[in-house]
């Protein structure tokens, strides 16, 4: 083998060697991008629950403050009603004098 031949096969068992420290640098990014979608799935999940709750106590609250309006405006109804029946019953004492 001529020196020429040595020296391309050392710097050929060079590079496959770069080439293996390159591909098992890129396994580990691998496995560390897995763990984070991983770890980001999970908060995804979460985030997802939460917004469910929040959404299902954002519908009752509508209810609620539904619900109080109705409560008010029958107030104000029952008022006016009342209101009304008095000034019948002064009209009617005043028609039976």
């Amino acid at each position: 083998m001529t020196d020429q031949e040595k020296n391309l096969l050392v710097d050929f068992k060079a590079k496959v060697k770069q080439i293996i420290a390159k591909n098992e640098a890129l396994k580990q990014e691998k496995n560390q991008l897995h763990g984070k979608i991983g770890d980001l799935e999970k908060n995804i999940s979460q985030i997802r629950q939460e917004n469910s709750l929040l959404q299902k106590k954002y519908e009752n609250l509508k209810l609620a403050k539904m619900l109080v309006a109705s409560d008010d405006e029958n107030k104000d109804a029952k008022n006016r009603i009342q209101k009304i029946v008095r000034e019948i019953d002064k009209c009617i004492a005043l028609l039976n004098k």
